[in-house]
């Protein structure tokens, strides 16, 4: 394994060294961490209360979004302190918060529960495996929790494969397993690492859905599991820092006084694309026609003098012309 560890940790330090910029912005890799988390279990959160909550440092305004946030936040601001029942279980209470499940069984381990590829709620779901019974669960926990404290620090990719895989088999509550699972690799990497590390990991696992839920079905020899997922682990470290460019980018936009009111907004809404899954088709004259309510004349004006400032780059000609963000050099043009 020590090739694949020292190769996640020279990725984590050109992360780490990005994340030490100046007044770098992280909402946008929080929330897109977030979304993605809940998205896995088909649970559908608000993008705007989401990313709100964390630009202003506001509880969420919906009591889904309000869990997923201050999951989150527990994971980055808790890592220094030992994990124990008592963290687990405030953790489920603060993801359950309003849902529509038994008190009882909010803030509880219940056990006999089983991981599932898919939401119960959409009748379409793979039952890919069943965890402790309910009268083992608590003492599967506690050697759970024994091993996630007693952990080596120098071996952070080990460690969030095998802790993933641990908590996950056990599947102690009645919901809310998988975004609590993926909320202690995020611990558990900052803990490893010493520094907060908002890491964009169920965004990478979403893009690798067959690796991740393969991973529970793999039994106790971990060495091809971890070889197989430490390039979904890279991945989010990649997808980490193009989040973190396109913030910079969004920034720098909204710093430009040569910008009209209209080029902002639709270089604002790129970049909202972006942090999906991208322009589908790359955006055209025609788009932007439409997106910022102006003639054909007036839109490609716009786009040239887009081109001249460095926001966009532009492929093909004539009607296949095409506009994609051009965030590596545009700090040089955007003053």
């Amino acid at each position: 394994m020590e090739p694949l560890e020292a190769a996640f940790k020279e990725n984590m330090k050109l992360l780490t060294k990005a994340l030490s910029r100046k007044n770098t912005n992280l909402a946008d890799v929080l929330t897109e961490e977030i979304l993605a988390n809940s998205e896995i279990e088909g649970v559908l959160l608000d993008r705007e209360s989401v990313s709100s909550s964390f630009m202003n440092n506001l509880s969420a305004l919906k009591e889904p979004e309000q869990g997923a946030v201050a999951l989150t936040r527990t994971a980055l601001h808790s890592f220094q302190e030992a994990l124990s029942h008592e963290r687990l279980l405030a953790m489920h209470r603060e993801l359950m918060n309003g849902s529509d499940f038994p008190a009882e069984s909010v803030g509880a381990y219940v056990g006999d529960m089983k991981i599932v590829r898919g939401h119960r709620l959409d009748r379409e779901y793979e039952v890919v495996h069943e965890g402790a019974s309910k009268g083992e669960v608590h003492d599967k926990m506690s050697e759970f929790i024994e091993c996630y404290n007693n952990a080596s620090t120098r071996s952070p990719l080990v460690n969030a494969v095998r802790g993933h895989i641990h908590f996950e088999t056990i599947h102690p509550f009645c919901d809310g397993n998988g975004r609590i699972g993926r909320s202690l690799i995020l611990m558990g990497l900052c803990r490893d690492f010493g520094r907060e590390t908002p890491l964009a990991l169920s965004r990478s696992f979403r893009s690798h859905l067959q690796i991740y839920y393969k991973q529970f079905q793999t039994g106790l020899d971990l060495t091809e599991t971890i070889k197989v997922t430490a390039p979904v682990f890279n991945h989010a470290i990649a997808e980490t820092m193009r989040i973190l460019e396109l913030t910079e980018f969004r920034t720098r936009v909204a710093a430009s006084v040569h910008l009209h009111p209209r080029q902002r907004k639709v270089l604002h809404r790129l970049v909202d694309y972006e942090l999906r899954d991208g322009f589908k088709g790359g955006m055209s004259n025609a788009n932007y026609k439409k997106i910022a309510k102006v003639e054909s004349r007036t839109a490609l004006r716009d786009l040239n003098e887009l081109l001249e400032m460095g926001f966009l780059a532009k492929t093909g000609k004539l009607k296949g012309t095409r506009y994609q963000l051009h965030t590596s050099d545009a700090d040089s043009h955007a003053e």
